[in-house]
Formats: structure tokens, C-alpha cells, sequence
């Protein structure tokens, strides 16, 4: 007896998944590290301004850098312009998604090492979240960047269409 295998999912729904699995992976070592950690410590100040701050720096530095993809060559065929533009997009996607996961891999290195218990996790973990939330969910934001740097020599990526995401225009229903 043979037994089909289910059909791929598209592209944009696996993308979701992936992105919510890695954002699910700081909710569950925060659950774990809650049994480990406990809650009878607090961090000292500085620690979550410090986290607070390296938020702010990894914004910007994926304002910078995290959006950077080589543009699609105008001679390519609507296939093979949109497999490279989806490449492209999960490449910057993980880089993005790494630079923001930085801060809670080293809060989770600072709830051992300066005995902030939970809570020196939780405020690195919540900064990460937030960044991947606005840097790293396929929503319309980093869709459009990535879109753009990707259509800037004139070739349509069809990344918008893919994700539904509206195209830029003077005009836009909401």
C-alpha cells in the first residue's frame, strides 16, 4: 500500500509557520527556564535598561542592514524571478530573525550568570519578541522592504502577491 504525501504548503503559509515556531522557541525556554530559574531573584536595574537599549541597536542595525537583498536581473522569467525572490526573502528573514534572537540568547546567558532569576530572561525575551514581530512576521512592513529592494532594478518579484500584501499606491482600503 502506498500513501501519497500531502501536497506542499504554499509558500507564504510556510513562512507563518516558520516564523511562529521560531517565535514560539523564546515562549517555551521561557517556560523551562521558569522551573529552572525560579522567582526569587530580580535583576539589578541596569540589566533590562541594558536589554532595553541593545533593543534599540538591533532595530536599528536591522533597519540597516536586515533588508538588504540584491536585486532581481530584469532578464529573468517570472519563474525564476519568483523562486530567487523567495530565497532572498527567507535568507534575510533568518538574518533578521538571528540578530533579534541575540538579545534573549544573552539574557538567558545574564539570568545565570548575574542571578536575575526569571526576569532577566523575560525582559530580553519580550525585546526579541517584539523585534521579530515588527522585523521578522511576514506581515506588510517587511514584506514591502524586502519587495522593494528586490524590484529596485525594475523586475517584479510578485513577493506582495505572494504574502497578499497590498501594493503601494497614493490610495489603499483598509
Amino acid at each position: 500500500m502506498t500513501t501519497t504525501p500531502p501536497p506542499a504548503a504554499p509558500f507564504a503559509q510556510s513562512v507563518r509557520i516558520l516564523a511562529g515556531a521560531l517565535m514560539a522557541g523564546l515562549v517555551f525556554i521561557g517556560v523551562a527556564m521558569f522551573f529552572v530559574l525560579g522567582t526569587d531573584d530580580t535583576p539589578p536595574l541596569w540589566l533590562p535598561v541594558a536589554q532595553l537599549v541593545a533593543g534599540v541597536v538591533v532595530h536599528l542595525l536591522l533597519e540597516s542592514v536586515g533588508y538588504r537583498v540584491q536585486p532581481l536581473d530584469p532578464d529573468l522569467s517570472d519563474a525564476d524571478a519568483e523562486t530567487a525572490a523567495r530565497a532572498r526573502w527567507q535568507s534575510s528573514m533568518v538574518l533578521r530573525f538571528a540578530l533579534s534572537e541575540a538579545i534573549a540568547i544573552a539574557s538567558l546567558v545574564a539570568a545565570f550568570v548575574v542571578e536575575g532569576g526569571i526576569l532577566a530572561y523575560a525582559v530580553g525575551a519580550v525585546v526579541s519578541l517584539v523585534l521579530m514581530v515588527v522585523h521578522v512576521w511576514p506581515w506588510a512592513r517587511p514584506v514591502g522592504k524586502v519587495a522593494d529592494a528586490l524590484e529596485a532594478s525594475g523586475r517584479r518579484s510578485h513577493l506582495r502577491e505572494e504574502f497578499g500584501v497590498p501594493a503601494p499606491g497614493p490610495i489603499q482600503q483598509f
